[in-house]
């Protein structure tokens, strides 16, 4: 009820505003669409559009080679498939605006490349300022988020149809598109993900479209809420566009869907092991699987890290402008801890993310364990559907509805948090509860409640049945739902933009305004923070491994105590 409270009453006034301005101090005037006709034209419009074609056109691609990916690596099998798995985590944890502006100032005039070569990619930098570059960068996080829709049903796709292909002569291409297409739910479900992601997207909205001047649904709604005066009846009636696109693929997907059968297995066909292939072929998956991880990681890395050390600026257009004509320096980093003050962006984000991966885990766990052990199933039904839901609500609408809602008279004399960072942590919390909720439900689902049932019959109480027996097989899937989530808070752009405080900018917010100036300090505060990240997630990896080799020891002792008393009670029975 709270987790309610706190999302669906501010979203749910901000999204009727356009209808009833006048009941929330907005305007004159009784039930209407005013705000809606004075919305909807000229550049709107476009970006609509924009973001529409941007979002088919990102999907698709990704897709496409997340399926190609995930065959190699789960059908294939070709080598250093872990460490390609491991890729795909570490594109989810990259947002879309540090990969957009790393790959610009890796092809700038006076980038990375033309300072460490001397050769300036002209072409590939004038195509990447634009509609091309923001299809590439968006595609290229979408396909984190396919690949994780279609892998497992890649992974226990069976061999039935492929042997009945086969046996009816089919050539091998043939084959593997009949193979595909027993793929379409998954298909379908992954493109929904990756389409939704892609058009919500405000990092590549705010960075590389905005310095293109390319407009864009989630930016043209930003710049609503930050505008002087604020217009949001404006701003909550573009909101329902995105509501509205959500709504009608979700619809087409159930209609594509229907009732058709898709299985892909018959009877106990066990999983396809995968195929064996030649070395030539090996080696071509393994060339094709690394170009992609070189653009898709490695690329935008080495701009950020590139451009810290070579001291640029930018022009007000904010593509590099000049460089440090002298080589690499430190100059940079520098700056950053001889300035006060430059550096507490970096520990703001850090705490905040710390708190709201705390809260949000709590809560999701509490979700979980409520739906689990105590809830009615048409409850735990509806929680699902409603989390749902808030998943696919784009983080810029819920940051629009908190600034709203919060700001109103009547709210802000009883809870006055508005202009202050407890506003943007509710937020985080509120933001990113619904994904700790799903994400653990698979490890509670898989652990099962037979044994806190049996820890009950043996007389603990709830608390200490769950504690003792469930929360040993879980309590490693709560600690990297917690690191994800840190990592995610940490570098979150579009609620950190709409809600922090002017007492202090978190570390998007910071990073972005040093991008538009001085681009080396940016770049080198991302690298910091980043690093600084790194080292929380060596910290707590390395306590997990600690308290398991301590468990380990612990039960080794324990097994060699009862050993020794089952060998002194045999030695006691075989005496005469």
């Amino acid at each position: 009820m709270l987790l309610i409270a706190l999302l669906l009453v501010p979203t749910a006034c901000f999204l009727l505003l356009p209808f009833i301005p006048s009941a929330f101090g907005q305007g004159t005037g009784g039930i209407g669409f005013a705000p809606f006709r004075t919305a909807y034209q000229g550049y709107v419009l476009t970006a609509l559009v924009n973001s529409m074609w941007v979002g088919l056109a990102a999907s698709a691609a990704a897709l496409v080679i997340a399926v190609g990916l995930a065959w190699l690596c789960e059908r294939v099998r070709i080598a250093g498939a872990g460490v390609w798995r491991l890729g795909v985590w570490l594109l989810l944890l990259l947002p879309t605006y540090l990969s957009a502006l790393g790959i610009e100032y890796l092809l700038a005039p006076r980038g990375v490349i033309a300072e460490a070569t001397g050769w300036y990619p002209a072409t590939l930098d004038h195509l990447f300022v634009g509609p091309a570059g923001v299809v590439l960068v968006l595609s290229l996080r979408g396909v984190a988020f396919a690949y994780f829709a279609v892998a497992d049903v890649v992974r226990s796709m069976g061999s039935d149809l492929a042997d009945a292909a086969r046996v009816h002569g089919l050539p091998r291409w043939r084959t593997v598109m009949v193979q595909v297409g027993s793929l379409t739910p998954a298909l379908l479900a992954g493109f929904v993900l990756v389409f939704a992601e892609t058009v919500s997207d405000f990092g590549v909205a705010s960075t590389l479209a905005a310095d293109a001047h390319f407009p864009v649904i989630t930016y043209t709604i930003f710049t609503f809420t930050a505008a002087i005066p604020i217009d949001f009846p404006a701003a909550a009636a573009i909101s329902w566009s995105l509501i509205g696109v959500f709504a009608a693929v979700l619809v087409l997907q159930r209609y594509i869907l229907g009732n058709r059968n898709f299985s892909a297995r018959v009877g106990s066909s066990s999983s396809s092991s995968g195929r064996t292939v030649s070395a030539r072929g090996r080696q071509v998956a393994a060339l094709a699987t690394g170009a992609f991880f070189t653009v898709a990681l490695i690329g935008p890395v080495l701009g950020i890290v590139g451009s810290s050390l070579l001291g640029g600026t930018a022009s007000s257009g904010g593509a590099v402008a000049a460089a440090n004509s002298s080589g690499l320096t430190f100059a940079a980093y520098r700056a950053l801890f001889d300035t006060p003050g430059v550096l507490s962006p970096v520990w703001l984000s850090l705490q905040l993310g710390l708190a709201g991966a705390t809260l949000a885990v709590a809560i999701g766990l509490v979700i979980n364990l409520w739906n689990q052990y105590r809830g009615r199933a048409r409850a735990a039904a509806l929680i699902d559907i409603g989390l749902v839901a808030v998943i696919g609500l784009p983080s810029i609408v819920l940051a629009a509805g908190f600034v709203f809602f919060y700001n109103l008279p009547a709210v802000y004399n009883a809870l006055p948090v508005y202009n202050t960072q407890w506003l943007l942590l509710v937020g985080y919390v509120v933001g990113f509860s619904p994904l700790a909720v799903r994400m653990l439900h698979g490890p509670l689902a898989q652990a099962g409640r037979s044994l806190y049932d049996a820890g009950r019959v043996h007389g603990f109480i709830a608390l200490r049945a769950w504690t003792k027996a469930v929360l040993p097989l879980i309590w490693r899937s709560l600690v990297s739902v917690w690191l994800f989530l840190v990592a995610v808070i940490m570098f979150e752009l579009p609620l950190s933009e709409v809600l922090h405080a002017p007492s202090g900018e978190p570390l998007a917010v910071a990073v972005a305004v040093q991008f538009k100036s001085q681009i080396a300090t940016g770049t080198a505060l991302t690298v910091v923070a980043i690093a600084a990240m790194i080292a929380v997630l060596g910290a707590v990896n390395g306590l997990v491994w600690a308290a398991g080799m301590l468990h380990r020891r612990q039960r080794a002792r324990q097994e060699a105590a009862v050993d020794s008393l089952v060998a002194g009670l045999t030695t006691v029975n075989t005496t005469p």
